[in-house]
């Protein structure tokens, strides 16, 4: 009674001074059940004569004060509440959801009242925030994955909040959420939709995340790859290899091995090839595939060269040999081994395609067509990998001819003289030659015919008739010979000779007018002598050789000109234009000794030596030889 009258006294008193408004800061006041709150005013601290709060409307009495009295709390709130009597703030404890609702306060200082009024909002926290998925093992882009979000306490308003690891998820294509944010729906997911998810459900007062939840999806195989070790282009007959596969999938990708297309009984994700050899060689790949999507995937395929070594490089020709000039030969290029290139040479020369020569594009055949007699020489073969290299030779023999067919040999000759004749001929392999005399076959299979003294009936025609045995062509050739008398093809003598003979001439004239003269003047002598007594006539010589009297004859004989027996005449040959020859006869006039005849040994001495001086090598072209006669 005595609260209820001091609250009627109070409120009868602030009824008649009211002075203003809103001294409470706008709400709501926020409070959590079971909590506290403050409702603060916004006063300066002062005395306050009477401060009166109340709940609700009809307003029900929370706390009364009068500066005589002191606070008088309501009988509901009596325990709960604290009052600050110089601001007139309320902190109210143990909060009900029964505390929701407006609060009035009114405060009066002298003749003076403020007032003011705000909202309490109390909510219940949250808890025990539960996700839940319809399924959490899916099929990446076949199934789609519901997300329910609940609490079992936790008072309105709520939300929801949900992430995938650390990221938001919000709604856009293929992602829904519904029921207020409650379930979050996934349409056809994929690898990148397994989680961990979680929701954080919140109201005013608190916020409390679930669990998290991570859903398993399988997807896959995709980035099939193959990894070949060691790498290289081109791999040895013998080596060693392993071929690696792998793809991302979940569950793990079950693999398995192709050869050109074609499933190999090889599973697993590696391959070992150990001692390859040529006929492993392919495009390998590896087949991935997962049991859980049924979707599989191969890899990019990758080439396996192996190479076996070459050998027994061979040359073989077609036709079989002779091989004859103007036909046509192919010469084929064969090994055994890997054979990635071919060259062909001649005689050490690279051959390339061009006139008479076709290369196969494979460069096995190489064909000649028309083959010549200069194709004639080694060829080679040269088969070749980039781990060993084989040479195959072959000696090309083109026969031909005979043809460019002669004789040489003399068209004259005199009687007794030997006789050569030579037949030549070109021809692969050489040829056999025949002979015939005027049609009559001469025996013998020499190129040359030979006969140490020809006689007069060797005249007439001789064919040399040539044979190639491998070409089976012949041809033949015929040459004219007359034998003659012998001297009858005398050509002259040579100017040395003819000169000798011209000097001899002229010493034997020279010394029979020289013992005539003498004689002459010794008979003259003798007819002085009887008249004059044994006076002897004395003269001298000139530096010239010249008689009494100085005066001399000098007379000159040219014997480039000789005449011959026939009355033709022979100019002789090989004279040069720098030098003149003279043969010198002296005759002295002047009386003498008593001369004897010389004897035949002088003379064939003295012809001996005019012998000697004629067969001197010859003169130059040019030269001119003169016979020099001087009379004393």
């Amino acid at each position: 009674m005595k609260a209820a009258t001091v609250v009627s006294l109070t409120m009868a008193v602030l009824s008649g001074y009211c002075a203003g408004l809103g001294v409470l800061p706008p709400g709501p006041v926020i409070g959590t059940l079971g909590g506290n709150v403050i409702f603060k005013t916004t006063v300066i601290p002062t005395t306050f004569d009477t401060i009166v709060w109340t709940f609700g409307d009809p307003p029900v009495f929370i706390v009364d004060f009068l500066i005589s009295n002191g606070p008088v709390a309501g009988q509901e709130y009596v325990g709960r509440i604290s009052l600050d009597n110089s601001t007139g703030s309320l902190e109210l404890r143990k909060l009900t959801l029964n505390d929701n609702g407006t609060y009035r306060v009114k405060l009066r200082k002298g003749s003076v009242i403020e007032e003011g009024s705000t909202s309490l909002n109390v909510y219940d926290p949250i808890s025990n925030v539960t996700l839940r998925a319809n399924v959490i093992d899916l099929v990446e882009l076949n199934d789609t994955a519901i997300f329910t979000c609940s609490v079992s306490s936790g008072s309105s308003p709520l939300s929801y909040h949900w992430l995938n690891g650390s990221s938001e998820v919000t709604a856009r294509d293929g992602i829904q959420l519904g029921d207020g944010g409650r379930t979050l729906t996934i349409a056809n997911v994929t690898q990148y939709d397994q989680g961990p998810y979680r929701c954080i459900v919140s109201n005013p007062v608190s916020s409390e995340p679930s669990q998290n939840l991570t859903l398993t999806i399988s997807y896959g195989p995709e980035n099939t790859r193959m990894k070949v070790t060691p790498l290289d282009v081109l791999y040895g007959s013998g080596s060693n290899l392993t071929l690696s596969c792998s793809a991302e999938s979940r569950p793990p990708a079950q693999f398995q091995w192709l050869l050109n297309g074609t499933l190999l009984s090889n599973m697993g994700p590696e391959l070992r090839l150990e001692n390859i050899h040529a006929n492993q060689s392919g495009s390998y790949s590896c087949w991935a595939h997962n049991t859980r999507t049924l979707r599989y995937q191969t890899s990019e395929p990758s080439d396996i060269t192996v190479l076996e070594p070459i050998s027994g490089a061979i040359i073989t020709t077609t036709p079989n040999p002779p091989i004859i000039e103007g036909n046509s030969v192919n010469l084929t290029c064969d090994a055994s081994g890997s054979i990635i290139t071919r060259e062909w040479m001649k005689d050490g020369q690279l051959l390339s395609a061009g006139g008479n020569m076709i290369i196969s594009e494979d460069k096995r055949v190489l064909s000649i067509n028309p083959v010549k007699r200069t194709d004639s020489g080694e060829y080679l073969c040269r088969v070749s990998n980039p781990i060993s290299t084989a040479d195959a030779t072959h000696d090309l023999i083109v026969n031909y001819g005979p043809d460019g067919m002669e004789i040489k040999g003399p068209t004259e000759i005199e009687v007794g003289q030997k006789l050569t004749l030579t037949c030549s001929a070109d021809s692969n392999p050489p040829a056999s030659y025949t002979w015939m005399l005027n049609g009559t076959e001469i025996p013998g299979h020499s190129p040359e015919f030979t006969k140490e003294n020809s006689e007069y009936f060797d005249s007439g025609d001789y064919t040399c008739t040539a044979t190639n045995d491998v070409t089976r062509n012949k041809t033949y050739v015929v040459h004219k010979l007359s034998v003659k008398a012998v001297g009858s093809l005398s050509q002259g003598l040579s100017a040395g000779a003819i000169a000798g003979i011209v000097i001899v001439v002229l010493m034997v004239v020279g010394v029979a007018v020289g013992v005539a003269v003498y004689f002459t003047k010794k008979k003259g002598l003798f007819k002085k002598e009887s008249s004059s007594g044994n006076g002897v006539g004395n003269s001298t010589s000139s530096a010239n050789g010249g008689g009494p009297g100085g005066n001399q004859d000098l007379n000159y004989a040219d014997i480039t000109q000789f005449q011959k027996r026939d009355g033709g005449s022979v100019q002789l040959g090989n004279l040069g234009t720098s030098s003149t020859e003279y043969a010198q006869v002296r005759v002295n006039n002047r009386p003498g000794q008593p001369a004897k005849p010389p004897t035949y040994q002088a003379h064939q001495s003295q012809y001996s030596q005019v012998k000697k001086l004629a067969l001197k090598t010859a003169p130059d072209a040019a030269s001119t030889i003169y016979s020099d006669v001087r009379r004393n």
